[in-house]
């Protein structure tokens, strides 16, 4: 995929999902990506779907093919510490955001784990994101998990024409 067509799609994904007009660095969406597959493997695993997940969002941010295949095998063994810390922008203002994201990209498989809730939670801690905040993440998630839901049904009353 040419590079202007990697920005376009990133600028659309990232005016419609976090109201930017402009791109945030490149060098924290592998970054980012590798803090997800951290808290994904909160309960011992990376199911596939949290990893195509994880996958798709970060290709969608616009990420190039070399991060693309590094993270293919990323093995998330890092110390989520280190990961965080080596990125300022993850410990910034995208703080609340990567809470957000691994909520989903845990959640990606159906089941939000105790295991994976613990590692969220110590990637909040790590970054100063509260309890508080990170429930009101929680909850905000599963609404628009809701919301979604309703919108496919309505979309598809006799089911997804896709699976």
């Amino acid at each position: 995929m040419s590079n202007n067509v990697r920005h376009t799609i990133a600028k659309w994904i990232f005016k419609q999902s976090r109201g930017f007009d402009e791109l945030p660095p490149e060098d924290s969406t592998i970054t980012y990506a590798k803090a997800l597959f951290i808290c994904a493997s909160g309960d011992g695993e990376i199911a596939p779907a949290e990893k195509d997940w994880i996958m798709g969002l970060t290709a969608a941010k616009g990420a190039s093919d070399s991060d693309i295949e590094e993270l293919k095998n990323y093995p998330a063994t890092d110390s989520l510490e280190q990961v965080i810390a080596s990125n300022d922008h993850i410990s910034g203002n995208a703080r609340h955001a990567i809470i957000y994201d691994a909520i989903g990209a845990c959640s990606a498989d159906g089941a939000y784990q105790e295991g994976e809730k613990a590692a969220v939670r110590k990637a909040a801690t790590l970054i100063g994101v509260s309890e508080d905040v990170v429930q009101q993440l929680e909850e905000l998630y599963a609404e628009e998990k809701k919301l979604f839901d309703r919108k496919i049904q309505l979309f598809y009353p006799t089911g997804h024409p896709y699976g």
